[in-house]
């Protein structure tokens, strides 16, 4: 029995022994991890959360016709913050290293509240002191980065402010993935273009949500946007930037290369500084823009539209032509400065006695577009009219652009009731005047129209892209064309016509219109619109605000950015 006993016990003390050394190992092990190594896998615990950080893609360069940069990227200082790791008590903090008032503050921290658990751009364009300071103070401000990360440039932003516009913190998630989109001209039309494809970086982070250090692995690197060349030439837009400030008056040119639809410049004065914008403007800049007298933010070229005074005649003239109403040898009766008609004394700018229609273009005669004008229709004017590019978009892509605005029975009847307008609105609207409105860009391309005897490319301001599917129907003859063209010939070469003192002397022809438009108990708008043929086949508008008369103060403008395209042939022969 003893024996028995004795032989069983074995097993038990085996298991014993080997339990005992187990316990023995865990103890040691706990002893390690608890009392050696405690405060180095205590730290270990605090970091334990991985976060993903968006690298916004580089935009896409925005580049003119020669290369010359009009938007780029810098390397710069920029704060970002995860909403669910920022202690809202630390904002105030936050708010005085960054030098933001407490209202803009508010506005992007709840921007950053619409995704909370991603790492949104609050800041941009630090000096390295600023930045220095929000480094240091790091660890006591929960969920805040300090990156260098790509900020946007506008070397000429002034002067592109409209046609390139600016680019400013994403106000929604579904504009674009990364933190800034544009808000702006081509940089909002073309954002997805320009934007890219944003990366991604993991990081690290604590319990507070402070950057431990980088996680190694699964990052993928920013993909560029596409780089973007206009059409637009910065030489032609500079020197009509400079001339038309000064005339001390705000305006608008347009310059188009007839043949190929190209948009060479797109003027517009005063301008803005887009830069200004990158990262939030300030209140006091606003305060600034929106206070000035000039209007900078005001889009003249293509968003505005003016009555267009005498230079709608060369459209009139062609209807009047194509209607039949008139041909090149018809002379109605003379212009004694003031036509009455219908109890309304109708009133020319001068007295011009008696005229066929091309020395009705050349001495801008308003009786002789009265006395004929009243022969036809209001419909089948704005409908022609339509074919010109006028009463509606030419492009239909630019930003804001107008309509502008041409009288018919349906539009009147609405404005002034049935019967409550009449035949002088139909002799109005042939100079140019009364419900007719129009942009500096259709200006240009009624001009360019009668250039090109109707075969105006689309509109472009994309190098070899189309920009638009605009298609023209002038509906009129070669005869026709013929005739307006001799007119804006003789506007200038004419010693009676209204641009030969401005543009006689020109060392190339010019074909063109002045305009002088009434503009209410305000000053009135100096315009001018044409073309020439060589070396450059453009055509142009200028229009400058409340300045006077056409032929004396638009027409030398007009003169000299033509001479700066000479120069510029020039130097590329």
């Amino acid at each position: 029995m003893r024996s028995f006993f004795s032989f069983s016990e074995k097993p038990y003390r085996s298991l014993l022994i080997i339990i005992t050394i187990v316990f023995l190992l865990l103890a040691g092990k706990l002893v390690e991890l608890q009392i050696l190594k405690g405060d180095y896998y205590r730290e270990l615990s605090s970091r334990n959360h991985i976060r993903s950080v968006v690298l916004p893609a580089p935009r896409g360069i925005i580049r003119d016709r020669n290369g010359v940069v009009l938007a780029d990227n810098l390397p710069a200082f920029t704060v970002s913050l995860v909403s669910v790791e920022f202690d809202s008590v630390n904002a105030e903090l936050l708010g005085s290293l960054l030098r933001l008032d407490p209202d803009e503050l508010e506005r992007r921290l709840a921007a950053a509240d619409l995704n909370p658990y991603r790492s949104t751009q609050i800041s941009s364009g630090l000096r390295v002191e600023e930045a220095g300071q929000i480094a240091d103070n790091l660890y006591r401000l929960g969920g805040v980065s300090v990156d260098v990360l790509p900020r946007r440039r506008y070397p000429l932003g002034i002067s592109f402010c409209h046609m390139v516009g600016y680019v400013g913190l994403a106000d929604s998630t579904r504009i674009f993935e990364g933190e800034l989109s544009g808000r702006t001209g081509l940089e909002r039309i073309l954002n997805n273009r320009l934007s890219g494809e944003h990366g991604v970086i993991r990081e690290v982070v604590d319990a507070h949500g402070r950057v431990v250090e980088r996680f190694q692995g699964g990052d993928v690197e920013p993909d560029p946007g596409e780089d973007i060349e206009l059409t637009l030439d910065s030489r032609i837009q500079l020197a009509a930037d400079s001339l038309i400030a000064e005339t001390g008056h705000p305006g608008a040119a347009v310059i188009i290369n007839y043949r190929t639809g190209e948009i060479l410049a797109l003027s517009s004065v005063p301008g803005y500084d887009t830069n200004l914008f990158i990262g939030g403007i300030s209140s006091e800049s606003w305060n600034g823009i929106i206070n000035d007298p000039g209007k900078p933010l005001l889009n003249r070229a293509w968003a505005t539209a003016y009555p267009p005074g005498s230079t709608f005649k060369i459209v009139s003239a062609a209807w009047l032509l194509e209607s039949g109403i008139v041909d090149e040898n018809t002379m109605p009766d003379p212009c004694y400065r003031t036509f009455h008609f219908a109890g309304s004394d109708f009133r020319c700018w001068g007295t011009h006695g008696r005229l066929n229609i091309t020395g009705a273009l050349a001495q801008s005669c308003d009786t002789y577009f009265y006395r004929t004008s009243m022969l036809g229709d209001m419909d089948e004017m704005a409908e022609f009219a339509h074919g010109y590019g006028m009463g509606a978009p030419v492009t239909g892509i630019l930003p804001g652009e107008a309509s502008g605005a041409l009288p018919t029975r349906e539009l009147l009847n609405d404005l002034f009731g049935q019967g409550g307008w009449g035949l002088g609105n139909l002799m109005i609207a042939s100079i140019g005047q009364g419900e007719v409105l129009a942009t500096p860009l259709q200006i240009a391309v009624t001009a360019a129209l009668i250039a090109s005897g109707g075969e105006l490319p689309p509109l472009t301001v994309l190098k070899n892209e189309p920009f638009s599917d605009a298609t023209w129907e002038t509906n009129t003859s070669e005869e026709t064309y013929r005739i307006v063209r001799e007119g804006m010939r003789l506007v200038v070469e004419s010693n009676s016509g209204t641009l030969h003192s401005s543009m006689g002397s020109l060392p190339v022809q010019v074909f063109a219109k002045s305009g002088t438009a009434e503009n209410g108990p305000n000053e009135d708008h100096a315009w001018v619109n044409g073309y020439i043929e060589e070396p450059i086949p453009i055509a142009f508008a200028v229009i400058i605000e409340n300045g006077g008369h056409g032929g004396a103060v638009a027409g030398p403008v007009a003169a000299e950015i033509i001479m700066k395209i000479l120069e510029i042939s020039h130097e590329a022969e």
